[in-house]
């Protein structure tokens, strides 16, 4: 759930949370590839896929 929490914050406040963001714990460039669930870059359907994958609703 963290992954889906960190993809809508990079996308939403990208300065803290986006590649090269000052949080402590911002999006990587790895982690992004690996968040882009369906080939179309990382967007918020990305988190939702997660969340409905750890739902068992996929």
């Amino acid at each position: 759930m963290a992954d889906a929490v960190l993809i809508m914050q990079a996308l939403a406040n990208p300065n803290k949370y986006g590649i090269g963001g000052t949080a402590e714990h911002h999006l990587t460039e790895q982690g992004k590839a690996n968040a882009d669930m369906d080939g179309d870059g990382l967007t918020v359907g990305d988190a939702q896929k997660i969340q409905m994958k750890l739902l068992g609703i996929e």
